[in-house]
């Protein structure tokens, strides 16, 4: 490669809400052979708190968050005054995603040119590779190494065995795909139904091959995305119209948005903490050939807290949509066209490059927020490296 395929992000469509980092990249390698684009400058952040009555008493309170094993440290090649520390990781060859665990010891990365091989390391170290005939999109991991993610058509989990199982569809689905895992190992994602409709799913880890659609309000479609150890469920009605947090006994709460900003798409759940994109009906056009939200809009990055039954966004116009990744305490990675940076409700605090490294792409955060998962740009050659950040906060 000898561009630098982030700089064309700027003119790609808005990610609809099955938000694929490693498809993102993929776009900007195809388009940037075409021409180059010109990124945005960075502004200020405006926050802006909403909340709304009795979402609070509609959620479980705060639930004790998981023991963190502090991570092994792995040399530095820069510090920084945020307090974090960067170091490169060698996977053998260009990548595409790049994920940890909620302890920050696992982090697992998408290999390329080989389409279909995932490389999980353990504390700095490779402890397992798995191939496949087709290519991976990982969505997440847990704390025991199991990755979950999407095949083609259908959905996927890792094994200690080092093999790739299948998760079986729902009767009458067209296809699934997985985007969360507790620490038990139960997943949800979505089943694509006739008619270009779809239905969140749930695999518990006690019943895996007997999956289970997520209680739903008729004639509306669902997904769901991130699922904490206790059984909460985040994720959306009707492609982003009703951002929506499945309660463990199956019942159901629509999150606030805030004003004059509808629609939204909770994608991660730490926590107490949400994040995704609000302002999500500001895409007004469907695909007809998918069913799903597409075309121009302006979502903006949020996170909701639960039990206080707040939503906060970040106003700010060099944020890539989708990009928020969050811990459990609230602080949240954000990528931006300049850079990379850390937000816990007031000014943003960018995150250090690796020395000759430019732009940064944080895919993962740690539920401690110590350790992020992610990418750096080397400008002169346009390569796209991985690397990890250690953030003792």
């Amino acid at each position: 490669m000898t561009e630098n395929p982030f700089l064309i992000l700027t003119d790609e469509p808005v990610p609809d809400s099955r938000v694929r980092v490693d498809d993102v990249v993929a776009a900007g390698r195809a388009r940037v052979r075409r021409r180059r684009g010109v990124v945005a400058g960075a502004c200020a952040a405006l926050v802006v708190l909403v909340t709304l009555a009795g979402v609070a008493a509609a959620v479980r309170p705060p639930h004790r968050e998981p023991a963190n094993p502090d991570p092994t440290p792995v040399p530095s090649v820069s510090a920084h005054p945020s307090g974090c520390t960067v170091a490169a990781v060698d996977v053998g060859g260009e990548f595409g995603a790049t994920y940890t665990d909620p302890s920050g010891r696992y982090i697992v990365y998408t290999r390329a040119p080989d389409p279909g091989r995932l490389v999980l390391y353990r504390d700095g170290a490779v402890v397992r590779q798995y191939t496949s005939g087709e290519r991976f999109h990982t969505a997440a991991l847990n704390t025991a190494g199991t990755v979950v993610g999407s095949l083609g058509k259908d959905a996927f989990r890792t094994t200690d065995a080092g093999t790739v199982v299948t998760l079986p569809r729902p009767a009458g689905a067209l296809g699934v795909s997985a985007s969360g895992i507790n620490a038990a190992g139960d997943i949800v994602g979505e089943a694509s139904m006739p008619g270009k409709k779809f239905r969140a799913v749930l695999w518990r880890h006690t019943a895996p091959d007997v999956p289970v659609l997520l209680p739903t309000p008729s004639g509306t479609s669902s997904s769901a995305d991130g699922i904490t150890d206790d059984g909460r469920v985040v994720g959306n009605l009707d492609q982003g119209a009703v951002p929506y947090l499945w309660n463990a006994d199956g019942t159901g709460v629509a999150l606030p948005t805030p004003p004059g900003m509808p629609g939204g798409v909770p994608l991660e759940i730490a926590g107490d903490w949400v994040t995704g994109l609000v302002n999500y009906l500001s895409m007004k056009d469907f695909d007809p050939a998918t069913g799903r939200r597409t075309g121009p809009g302006n979502p903006k990055p949020a996170r909701w807290h639960l039990s206080a039954g707040t939503v906060e966004v970040l106003d700010a116009r060099d944020v890539f949509n989708g990009s928020g990744h969050i811990a459990a305490d609230g602080t949240m990675v954000i990528d931006r066209f300049t850079d990379a940076a850390l937000w816990s409700g007031g000014a943003l605090t960018p995150l250090p490059a690796p020395p000759g490294y430019g732009r940064l792409e944080i895919t993962s955060i740690s539920a401690d927020g110590r350790v992020l998962g992610g990418a750096a740009i080397k400008e002169s050659i346009g390569s796209i490296e991985p690397f990890r950040w250690d953030c003792r906060r």
